[in-house]
């Protein structure tokens, strides 16, 4: 049996000094809290537009008795009521995340307390714990 191939982990700790004197990982962390804002107005749209009038997105739908006479009506209310469920959880996500930057926690693993690798952060904004963390299932 071959051994799995992993790429190297990357541990820098220290982050080369902009000219301005602020550090690379500062302005990535503005970049990415700008673009968790954007996307949690972007949620709420999207949400918005489900839940509006004429989006069939009610709580309690009249359906008939007989459920084949409209299946594809409660087929698609099904469906919209998981895509709200899931952009609701993607919300909660980037709030938690958004708060986490106010709080001064963002970007360090809540299972070892290790700094969460910038690149992880741009790909996964609203991660909470290390690739090695999240890949041991710590946490």
């Amino acid at each position: 049996m071959r051994p799995a191939c992993r790429p190297p982990l990357l541990l820098r700790t220290t982050y080369p000094m902009a000219e301005d004197g602020a550090s690379t990982r500062g302005g990535e962390l503005a970049t990415i809290r700008a673009q968790l804002q954007a996307e949690r107005e972007r949620l709420a749209a999207e949400l918005r537009a489900l839940s509006g009038p004429g989006s069939n997105g009610r709580a309690d739908p009249a359906f008939p008795e007989h459920p084949t006479e409209h299946a594809g009506d409660m087929e698609e209310h099904e469906r919209s009521l998981a895509l709200q469920t899931n952009l609701r959880r993607m919300r909660d996500q980037v709030e938690e995340a958004l708060g986490r930057m106010g709080r001064g926690e963002y970007g360090r693993c809540r299972a070892c307390g290790a700094e969460i690798a910038i690149e992880r952060l741009r790909a996964l904004p609203h991660a909470t714990r290390c690739v090695p963390c999240q890949e041991a299932g710590r946490g």
